[in-house]
């Protein structure tokens, strides 16, 4: 690759190149049956190329040095073509990174068999719990990508994982009542999926469902589970964190380094080196060595994070968050492993304590969410009624308003914490908010 390197320096004034390798073997179920299994592998290969200001990009679906040569030579041709960009600075220098973590190279080798396995005994299960319960859908995944990303300034760095997940969807049919449909998941850098774990949580979410209960225009305490969290602040918050938008003052949070945002609870930082993150990168999609970013501590806003090219139009450093989009082969900002800090208390201490309230498992309509206000309009659904302390049934309600004033409403979050590997990958406990209004439906 050293050498494709030294052949695009004669094309621009800088270039970058990055290979990405990956394998990915996937299973998948409907209606208490294996439907598919398959196992795919590939590379891709992105040329980044500057003169004059002008960028070229090109992408190839190989690492064969002819192809990149190639790839090179076209990435030329569009930069050519292209504008100039006067905020263009250069392509990151070399950094300092942390110790390579030990991948677990038995994900690499997994074959479907092992997932097949898995999923013919969470449907077992679940119908040995529940005979009323299908499996209406679910899969299970493993994936390994090894990366390479190298520049003309000395960037090389080399990084190789993997990790593999596992959810299930349940519906309930009992007594004339059909259960929305109840997910539960894992994920880990292990094939050690808690099989037994998910099946035994979503039985337990459909045995809630089978007693429907009607809501009502109410403000009560409301508990957030891992799933809505991910989908709610991955929408109407995490892209308030960015540092282009910052430039760009679209978001609500210019000004704000230092101010009290949300509940002295909640502290949530980016962090790819935390125990339960899947991708523990030492470098981000550009080659800037990834750190610890805290976004919020204690309730207090504390910093934005940023690639390569936005910091330096800003007068500041990247934070490692330059994220490739395989598909364009561009960069944007983005996460690695969004952690909220977890608490002391468990989630049955906290449902324990509340005498009206609900338990809200998932949100619809979060994709709907304005991230430049943080304004947000979704439905709870599955939502659990708590009466004295116990969960009594399902229901389905609306919840409208700010995510910046929910943040505030926080009053406590629990010792577990569950990775989402969905959407942003989130690392998240249960969070309970306080006098939330919900519209019955």
């Amino acid at each position: 690759m050293e050498n494709l390197l030294r052949h695009a320096e004669k094309f621009f004034d800088e270039v970058e190149i990055a290979v990405y390798r990956s394998r990915e073997v996937s299973v998948n179920v409907e209606l208490n049956e294996i439907s598919m299994a398959s196992t795919r592998s590939g590379a891709v290969t992105i040329i980044r190329g500057i003169k004059d200001k002008r960028l070229g990009l090109a992408i190839v679906d190989s690492d064969e040095p002819q192809r990149v040569r190639e790839a090179i030579e076209q990435a030329s041709k569009m930069a050519e073509l292209n504008s100039r960009d006067e905020k263009w600075v250069s392509l990151p220098e070399p950094g300092k990174y942390r110790e390579k973590p030990e991948p677990n190279y038995e994900l690499k080798e997994a074959s479907p068999d092992i997932l097949v396995e898995k999923l013919v005994k969470a449907i077992a299960l679940a119908r040995e719990k529940d005979k009323n319960a299908v499996v209406a859908g679910g899969a299970g995944g493993v994936s390994w990508e090894e990366r390479r990303i190298l520049n003309s300034h000395g960037v090389d760095v080399f990084q190789e994982g993997g990790a593999s997940y596992m959810y299930v969807e349940l519906v309930g049919r009992k007594e004339g009542v059909v259960t929305p449909g109840i997910f539960d998941f894992d994920a880990r850098r292990d094939l050690n999926l808690d099989v037994e774990g998910i099946v035994e949580r979503a039985i337990q979410k459909v045995k809630w469902a089978y007693s429907v209960k009607a809501s009502r225009n109410e403000e009560v305490p409301v508990i957030l589970g891992p799933w809505a969290i991910a989908g709610l602040f991955s929408y109407a918050l995490l892209p308030a964190f960015s540092g282009e938008r910052l430039v760009k003052e679209t978001t609500p949070l210019v000004g704000k380094v230092g101010e009290k945002i949300a509940s002295d609870v909640l502290t949530i930082y980016d962090d790819p080196f935390h125990p339960l993150s899947l991708e523990p990168v030492i470098a981000d999609g550009e080659g800037v060595p990834t750190r610890k970013n805290v976004l919020i501590e204690n309730g207090t806003f504390r910093s934005f994070v940023w690639d390569n090219y936005w910091a330096k139009v800003y007068g500041t450093e990247s934070t490692g968050n330059g994220k490739r989009d395989l598909r364009s082969g561009g960069i944007n900002i983005g996460f690695h492993n969004v952690v909220m800090e977890n608490g002391k208390r468990s989630l049955e201490d906290l449902i324990g304590e509340i005498e009206r309230g609900y338990l809200v498992d998932g949100f619809q309509g979060a994709h709907s969410s304005n991230p430049d206000n943080g304004n947000f309009a979704v439905t709870a659904n599955p939502a659990f009624l708590i009466e004295n302390g116990e969960v009594v049934g399902s229901s389905v309600f609306l919840i409208a308003g700010n995510v910046y004033e929910l943040l505030k409403q926080a009053s406590e979050v629990t010792k577990e914490q569950t990775v989402m590997p969905f959407m942003n990958t989130m690392t998240t406990p249960y969070i309970k908010f306080e006098n939330v209004k919900i519209v019955g439906k």
